[in-house]
């Protein structure tokens, strides 16, 4: 479920993304609720599909870095195969800038990782919460969007964010659910 930034700020002020987001004009922020224990569930965050969490949306990245890749927008950029949740490697095509998971502090524990293209410069978090004798689940995304055409960009694309968002928080519960 998407939520209002406020709301996500309010209550999470120590977070590596919410002290990052005031050089973002753009926070979008997805919650969901997950039946497992926090420890399973940042353990099921080391898993890159979650990126592309179903053949539809692999379809759907295809055909961005096809345009990508003709309109110049992704100069260097790349997906990379699986790599551990550590500072300074990779989350399919973001670079991981920080990780708080368990065995170093106490929840919530977060993986913070950022991207940037001619279109946009980004930040995404993972954080995990205990909550409710489960788990609460935030994906936050701060973007600042380059001129016209990333602010174009970002009405086109934000829909299908935030579908992606909420299939990926979806596949979270169902792989919990399988244990």
């Amino acid at each position: 479920m998407e939520i209002a930034s406020s709301d996500f700020l309010d209550a999470h002020r120590g977070t590596w993304i919410a002290r990052r987001a005031p050089e973002y004009p753009v926070l979008n922020v997805h919650v969901g609720e997950v039946d497992a224990p926090p420890d399973s569930v940042f353990a099921l965050l080391d898993s890159p599909d979650l990126v592309a969490p179903g053949w539809h949306w692999r379809v759907t990245f295809a055909m961005r870095s096809a345009a990508g890749k003709l309109f110049g927008w992704d100069k260097g950029l790349r997906w990379h195969a699986r790599q551990p949740l550590a500072p300074g490697n990779h989350y399919a095509f973001f670079t991981i800038d920080h990780v708080a998971g368990p065995g170093s502090v106490q929840p919530p524990w977060e993986v913070g990782m950022s991207v940037e293209n001619r279109l946009t410069r980004a930040l995404m978090s993972l954080i995990v919460e205990e909550a409710n004798g489960g788990t609460r689940l935030w994906n936050v995304t701060c973007a600042v969007f380059h001129g016209r055409l990333g602010r174009a960009y970002w009405r086109v694309v934000r829909p299908f964010h935030n579908l992606l968002i909420e299939d990926s928080l979806s596949l979270i519960r169902a792989r919990a659910r399988r244990g």
